[in-house]
């Protein structure tokens, strides 16, 4: 897929001050429209494959399986709009730099590629009625291994993926706040180790089976602003939750199953390859397929009850998972 722009590669903060040095060579590298400075609303001129692009019912398309890169959400934004009924689902791959002096090791049509997207595409056949979907649930996400360090918090106020005040005042005031009352529980030398996590969701109700989980990235004691680890617009009047990672370990094995099943988790990064087994034994799962890798996963967000959110907006499309320990699950019809 050509003209794909780097996006998370240049994006720190992903909204930049406009007369610094560094956003002039930034805006080089990205196309912008008149008065934007997120990087969540950077135009994308991405064209899909022409296998894609020549299906006449995009309706007809039930699944897309892929595996990617870590710097592949204009694809996803791209299939997001042209195949919104299909269900979309990607494994991010590990980096091999240290193993083949690639970058990425993506394989497919016979090539190998360093970099970029590689997938299939489930069509349906013609006469078949749409009520006959393969598909018996949209994607179900687990995360194991966090908890939960806040009260559930309307957002108030917020710019690109920085989030800047919630109801109780700024956020990165409630996010030091809600550490310091954890640090009661948690011993001096894991309290520093811990990552930070924020599940956000469309309301306060629907935060115990529904939203996404991004990591915390950054923070400015100073504005009181979060950065948080997404190339989408998080929206005022969206509900967060700030959470801390205490086992990235976990995940639990899969296991067999009636029916065929899609399993993607997301590991810790370890630094070096691991043996595929262990003195413990081999666990063995039929009808599932998947993979684990520290690059996460990608899954298509179900749009019910979503008709207000945009493609740009973080509860709509596609959304990137890569918290350790946490896995997607997709069943589909025999």
């Amino acid at each position: 897929m050509h003209g794909r722009q780097r996006l998370r590669e240049v994006a720190v903060g992903r909204w930049h001050n406009t007369t610094t040095d560094r956003f002039r060579d930034y805006q080089r590298l990205i196309q912008w429209k008149d008065g934007q400075s997120s990087v969540t609303q950077a135009a994308s001129h991405l064209k899909l494959p022409k296998e894609l692009e020549e299906i006449s019912d995009p309706s007809a398309v039930e699944l897309i399986l892929m595996a990617a890169d870590k710097d592949s959400s204009q694809v996803f934004d791209a299939l997001d709009s042209r195949f919104s009924r299909a269900v979309r689902l990607a494994i991010v791959g590990s980096q091999t730099p240290f193993f083949n002096g690639r970058e990425f090791t993506l394989f497919g049509s016979n090539q190998v590629y360093e970099s970029g997207v590689v997938g299939v595409a489930f069509v349906r056949s013609q006469g078949v009625s749409s009520d006959n979907s393969r598909a018996v649930e949209q994607p179900q996400v687990a995360y194991t291994g966090l908890r939960a360090i806040s009260d559930v918090l309307e957002i108030r106020r917020s710019k690109g993926n920085v989030v800047l005040e919630v109801e109780n005042g700024e956020a990165a005031h409630q996010l030091i706040a809600s550490i310091r009352k954890q640090r009661k529980s948690l011993s001096s030398d894991r309290s520093s180790e811990n990552r930070l996590f924020a599940k956000i969701t469309p309301s306060k109700e629907s935060m115990l089976n529904s939203g996404v989980v991004l990591q915390v990235t950054g923070g400015d004691p100073a504005k009181g602003g979060l950065a948080i680890d997404t190339t989408k617009d998080i929206e005022p009047g969206r509900f967060i939750q700030f959470m801390m990672l205490e086992d990235s370990s976990a995940a639990s094995l899969p296991e067999s199953t009636d029916q065929p099943t899609l399993r993607f988790t997301a590991k810790e990064y370890s630094g070096m390859a691991e043996p595929a087994c262990t003195d413990a034994g081999t666990s063995i799962a039929t009808n599932v397929f998947g993979g684990a890798t520290e690059g996460g996963f990608v899954y298509s967000i179900s749009s019910t009850g979503s008709k207000s959110n945009t493609i740009k907006s973080v509860l709509s499309g596609s959304a990137e998972c890569a918290v350790p320990g946490s896995s997607m699950l997709f069943t589909l019809d025999n």
